[in-house]
């Protein structure tokens, strides 16, 4: 993507997306980092959950944040309920290790 190119404000993403493109394929660990920062925790936080560095927590976010083309966690969280690559309803499920 060119360095100049405008982005919408609020889901920073390119304008040239058409929505009808199908939903980014998101690995097991990517999935599980959305919806934890969508439970409201870091990085750190994931990163002790998912029992690995907190670097290897950012670059799944970088990797997310890439696949959907924004520039922000929260507009890449965004992207992801809007083309089901999560439900928010997977949220309320408590994980195997999630801690007590």
């Amino acid at each position: 993507m060119p360095a100049h190119q405008p982005r919408d404000s609020l889901s920073g993403t390119a304008p040239e997306g058409d929505g009808n493109s199908s939903p980014a394929q998101l690995t097991a660990k990517e999935t599980q980092a959305l919806i934890w920062f969508f439970k409201g925790k870091t990085s750190w936080e994931i990163a002790r959950i998912q029992n690995c560095s907190e670097s290897t927590v950012n670059f799944h976010f970088t990797n997310i944040r890439r696949k959907f083309a924004v520039s922000s966690r929260s507009a890449a969280l965004l992207k992801a309920i809007e083309s089901g690559a999560i439900s928010v309803g997977e949220a309320g499920v408590r994980g195997a290790h999630e801690p007590d």
